[in-house]
């Protein structure tokens, strides 16, 4: 490596450490909770679990969080999970509640309600936050002047940590495994529905455990109806010279991973060079990824963009969008999204354009935000890595 690759290494390296938060999610939690005077915080919902005690598993049920001020967290789950809990979760302390059995209550949020009301913090405290609960609901359970939480916690939860984007690449990575797997289908002439079939299978193959997962597979003229739930994988072959979008999203230990390629089967100049085209249209973006950039200001420059290579093309999607507890979350790159970005944001972005009745194509990558621009996920973790 020359001195100068050395350089532009150790600036890419700095750019993206830079770039993650410097304190802990749950310090941030604590800080929100201070600043609303909330002594305690009460979070429902899976999500809030994975986020703040790194519990997740397939198929989970209901559960939920306590944190104090002083950062203790008390985590939720019913008798069945608790052994799994403890050994997972990074909860200072894990709690059950319920009876134990499969299906024999048909109403387990009212035994996780007395399951939390019996907590300390909450008999003691003064102010409650509460997410995944509205604050009327809380009022009725008799929590002391209980304040909504969740826009805050969502707000902090589209920064990542380090840990997280580690989590986002994996499920990202499983992505890339059955695009590797689409491509080939694709070239054998396979069915929307084989390659669907055979994307989701080499996914959970190599993750060893089942995973959650969601996938455009569209061919030729069904690829112009852009995405699910307007046309979905069937029984369509490819044909020689089509061309088959395949947007893959998995699911992995709590975190989703998002991709999209175009993959054409034999030879099509057309769609060849159009790829060419939205590529460079995606590379353009990319660099414009950097804090204080707004969602709807991305949209626009990518919807511009695409007019003069694509005329009379249709672009009806998004642009992007967050990633990470959710494979659609914030912030969005639409019209109607005005949030500024942050670095340490993880956010796919996906041009595509749209020829109806002939062909539609599309292509998306991840990116960390960073303050020189989007860097792709694994080239961001692998700048993080070298050397360390």
């Amino acid at each position: 490596m020359t001195t100068r690759q050395q350089a532009t290494a150790q600036d890419l390296r700095a750019a993206v450490q830079a770039s993650f938060p410097s304190d802990s999610r749950l310090a941030r939690v604590q800080q929100l909770m201070e600043e609303h005077s909330a002594d305690c915080l009460v979070a429902v919902g899976g999500d809030y679990a994975n986020w703040l005690t790194n519990y997740h598993r397939y198929f989970a049920g209901l559960s939920a969080v306590i944190v104090t001020a002083d950062g203790e967290t008390t985590l939720f789950t019913s008798p069945d999970e608790l052994p799994l809990a403890q050994e997972r979760s990074s909860a200072t302390r894990t709690r059950s509640y319920g009876e134990a059995g499969f299906g024999l209550d048909l109403n387990p949020m009212s035994g996780l309600l007395a399951a939390l009301v019996g907590h300390d913090a909450l008999k003691h405290a003064k102010r409650v936050g509460v997410a995944g609960l509205t604050a009327a609901a809380a009022t009725e359970l008799g929590w002391a002047a209980p304040v909504e939480l969740g826009g805050g916690l969502e707000r902090i939860s589209q920064r990542k940590d380090i840990d997280e984007a580690r989590k986002v690449a994996v499920a990202y990575n499983l992505c890339w495994k059955a695009q590797a797997a689409t491509a080939e289908a694709v070239s054998n002439g396979a069915s929307e529905i084989e390659v669907f079939t055979t994307a989701h299978s080499v996914a959970q193959l190599a993750f060893g455990e089942p995973v959650e997962f969601v996938a455009d597979i569209l061919a030729g003229p069904n690829a112009a109806q852009v995405c699910c739930p307007v046309a979905y994988a069937g029984p369509k072959t490819v044909e020689i010279g089509e061309a088959l979008v395949a947007d893959i999203v998995v699911r992995a230990a709590g975190y989703w991973g998002d991709t999209c390629r175009t993959h054409i089967r034999g030879e099509n100049e057309e769609i060849q060079t159009a790829l060419v085209k939205l590529v460079k249209i995606l590379d353009d973006a990319s660099r414009e990824l950097r804090p204080g950039a707004r969602g709807c200001d991305l949209h626009a420059m990518i919807r511009d963009a695409l007019k003069g290579p694509f005329p009379g093309a249709g672009f009806p999607h998004h642009a992007g969008h967050g990633l990470g507890l959710s494979s659609f979350e914030g912030p969005h790159i639409i019209p109607a999204d005005d949030t500024t970005l942050e670095a340490g944001m993880i956010l796919a972005v996906e041009p595509g354009a749209y020829y109806p009745d002939r062909w539609g194509i599309r292509w998306e990558n991840e990116y960390l935000v960073t303050d020189n621009g989007g860097v792709e996920l694994n080239e961001a973790l692998g700048a993080l890595d070298a050397n360390a």
